[in-house]
């Protein structure tokens, strides 16, 4: 019998020893009532549809701008984990979290439940377009789980604040529009550009067509003609700080980058005082 037990715990221990924070849907589906899964995406587009037994937690609920001007972290770690707790989820809790499927609300939940100190994540390979696609159960029930408790426990110097930026060797890297960048649109900040000696590098050029990255081989190549290489520091950026850099920040992470980071304030906040410089 206890064998047995542990056999069927092995599945998804397999899963979580694995190098990549992917999780395939034919791997979800074998696990799908083991795990609490959470859809990224706004309520409206969850009341539509939903993997069955999802709760939802969009991921815009996530930015904390008083908290990145304060402290430079994400979000205020209790203020994360009483959205956590709200969704019956506490530390040991197993998670998998989707979107769409393009990747920016996944890595953006990911990217805070890393902060808070949640290891036990992963993000949904291809996202809700590829499992409806696959013909794949959805529904528009909405799981009531009980409330947890939640005890994060803050990654130091997981984040950068905006002093740090001034006089940083790293390279930043702006993961939003041509347009954003060049200063023609300011996403709703103060004023348009971008941080000064910051890169342009779109999110999208990592995209997949139907899984959340591209091919890796094709992802190592772009990245290397862009001059963004492993052993270089990069700190990534977008207009709130959750989306388009938490994807940028994900998939540099999938390949194996290590000396990665997101300044969470990112434009809105950089552009909120007119004394730091821009370029346009």
């Amino acid at each position: 019998m206890r064998l047995f037990a542990i056999l069927l715990l092995l599945p998804w221990t397999l899963v979580w020893a694995g190098s990549s924070f992917l999780i395939s849907t034919d791997e979800l589906a074998a696990l799908q009532t083991r795990v609490r899964l959470i859809d990224a995406e706004n309520a409206d587009n969850y009341a539509r549809a939903h993997l069955p037994g999802a709760v939802n937690l969009p991921y815009l609920e996530l930015e904390d701008a008083e908290e990145n001007a304060k402290s430079g972290q994400p979000i205020l770690p209790r203020l994360a984990a009483s959205k956590l707790e709200a969704l019956g989820i506490s530390r040991d809790t197993e998670v998998v979290v989707y979107d769409s499927g393009d990747g920016r609300g996944a890595s953006a939940v990911w990217y805070i439940l890393g902060f808070i100190g949640h290891d036990r994540v992963r993000i949904l390979d291809g996202g809700f377009r590829k499992w409806l696609k696959e013909g794949r159960a959805v529904t528009q029930d909405a799981p009531r789980p009980a409330k947890a408790t939640y005890v994060p426990q803050p990654r130091a110097d997981f984040a950068v604040p905006t002093a740090s930026l001034f006089g940083s060797a790293a390279r930043v890297v702006d993961a939003r529009s041509i347009a954003e960048y060049s200063g023609k649109e300011n996403g709703g900040a103060r004023q348009g550009g971008h941080l000064p000696g910051a890169q342009s590098f779109p999110w999208d050029r990592l995209a997949g067509t139907l899984t959340t990255f591209r091919d890796d081989a094709d992802m190592r190549r772009a990245l290397r003609d862009a001059g963004l290489v492993p052993d270089r520091e990069i700190i990534a950026y977008c207009n709130g700080g959750l989306g388009r850099s938490t994807y940028l920040y994900a998939a540099l992470k999938h390949l194996g980058y290590e000396k990665v980071k997101v300044y969470p304030g990112s434009w809105i906040e950089w552009a909120s005082d007119p004394v730091r410089p821009i370029e346009r």
